[in-house]
């Protein structure tokens, strides 16, 4: 049984063709999450030279695993289902990772990636790094469910989501765990149309994330988005 729910034909392309559509967006995705974060660390008192070349270092020490995990996705035999949806699993994981280590100072915080599955329909955490709790399975027969899907189908996409204190303000239906974090991010995970899950930042500390940390994990989503569609059937 396939991890991803609905999304037959989406990918339709030649490994090649793939590739090279990778080779944009992550020149792309490098060149955006670079500007935020040198000047995430100019704002701390470093220079905007030395923030610029300190984030292309940690850049590529934090997203090149997954990066090139990516890269061996779109090679892999279409049947060997069972190897391709292991390397999305740690391409998750190394999504999370590189997200938790890009959000230096924000304390105890956590990155998740939720893909939708079936049978009962639900989001199940696929990857995750950080702080030690383990995340919730959201059934979509349940009103939390409901939201979150209407939240990701939603037409035109409504985007990144960033809450800065749950306690003030959250999704309508909100069942999230106030007493384990305080501020937390959504961003769908889709591509051409189909949702494949979502990805999710939180921390304890509320208004410990910024506008900044959003567009990274949006961004992030938008790579996680590529493997999701090679792995669809």
């Amino acid at each position: 049984m396939s991890i991803l729910a609905g999304a037959a034909a989406v990918v339709e392309k030649a490994p090649a063709a793939v590739l090279r559509g990778w080779a944009l967006w992550i020149a792309i995705g490098l060149a955006i999450l670079v500007v935020a974060k040198a000047i995430r660390d100019y704002r701390w008192g470093r220079s905007l030279t030395q923030a610029r070349y300190d984030a292309v270092k940690e850049l590529q020490n934090r997203l090149g695993p997954a990066l090139d995990l990516m890269t061996e996705l779109a090679v892999i035999d279409p049947s060997e289902n069972a190897a391709r949806i292991a390397n999305l699993r740690v391409i998750a994981q190394q999504c999370c990772s590189a997200l938790v280590a890009m959000t230096p100072g924000v304390p105890n915080v956590r990155a998740v990636v939720f893909a939708l599955m079936s049978g009962p329909d639900r989001l199940e955490a696929i990857g995750r790094f950080g702080r030690n709790d383990v995340p919730r399975i959201f059934h979509l027969s349940t009103p939390v469910g409901t939201e979150i899907m209407a939240y990701l189908e939603a037409n035109p996409p409504i985007g990144a989501e960033l809450y800065p204190d749950v306690s003030k303000e959250a999704p309508e239906g909100y069942e999230g765990r106030r007493n384990k974090y305080g501020t937390f991010i959504r961003v769908p995970i889709w591509s051409n149309g189909v949702v494949f899950g979502m990805l999710v930042v939180d921390a304890e500390k509320p208004n410990s994330l910024v506008d900044g940390d959003k567009q990274l994990a949006e961004l992030v989503a938008s790579l996680l988005a590529t493997a999701f569609a090679t792995v669809a059937p």
